[in-house]
């Protein structure tokens, strides 16, 4: 048997799975995960650029540098954007559960 007529059979045996031309196995989940980074940048730039920064680069000493935060660390994201840390104020009555997690996508990037 030719290498290409092996190949057609094994594909046709569900032994290997060959990707459709243009498109990627994770192609949805990429596109979801782009539109929660997008929709997360845009409520950063509404509520948080003001001190954190455009695109969480600050100029001020104090401030705390975003791109800093521990990565393995939500829990401590959450509490400081709902209960409010230091100078920066709570969240809690403006941010739903939904909204925090669209920002810890977008800062964690």
């Amino acid at each position: 048997m030719k290498i290409p007529a092996l190949l057609t059979a094994l594909a046709a045996s569900s032994m290997l799975a060959l990707p459709v031309f243009g498109e990627s196995a994770g192609s949805a989940a990429d596109a979801d995960t782009a539109a929660k980074i997008k929709e997360g940048a845009r409520s950063y730039r509404k509520r948080c650029a003001r001190c954190h920064g455009i695109n969480m680069v600050n100029s001020g000493p104090g401030i705390f540098d975003l791109r800093t935060f521990p990565r393995d660390d939500k829990p401590r994201f959450v509490d400081a954007v709902m209960n409010g840390k230091n100078a920066m104020p709570s969240w809690g009555d403006v941010l739903d559960e939904e909204d925090v997690d669209l920002l810890w996508i977008y800062v964690t990037q």
